[in-house]
């Protein structure tokens, strides 16, 4: 799990944004990782914050099954040059699937999930990425 914490990567393939976000983003000793693969698990977010609150105990599979490995590979991306957003995003990402492997899952469930989602923002905002807007 914490597999991509260890990765040391490149910033996001530098440049200007001043067209939009880049096309791809850079990770060294690996392919451009897509935009559209961490935009997209954000979005994902959206919907596991909800199912977070309403029906914690049906969270695991689609987490797993959605933005899990792409919300790595963003800590992945964030760490060389902002550590402290990726450091947090694993940090949560740890609480929160701790809690939704629980039987049942604590009371505190969709809080862990807005915390992830915050810092799903975080990362996102330091690589020069908009936010997602739930």
């Amino acid at each position: 799990m914490l597999v991509a914490a260890a990765v040391v990567a490149a910033g996001c393939g530098g440049g200007s944004h001043a067209t939009g976000p880049p096309a791809s983003l850079a990770l060294p000793g690996a392919p451009p990782v897509p935009t559209s693969e961490i935009t997209s698990a954000a979005a994902q977010m959206c919907g596991i914050v909800a199912q977070s609150h309403q029906s914690p105990a049906t969270v695991l599979q689609p987490f797993y099954a959605g933005p899990h490995n792409a919300l790595h590979l963003l800590a992945a991306l964030a760490a060389p040059k902002h550590r402290p957003e990726a450091d947090q995003l694993l940090s949560v990402m740890l609480t929160y699937e701790a809690a939704i492997a629980a039987q049942p899952p604590p009371a505190t469930t969709g809080a862990d999930a807005d915390a992830l989602l915050q810092a799903v923002g975080g990362a996102m905002t330091a690589l020069g990425l908009a936010a997602p807007a739930c």
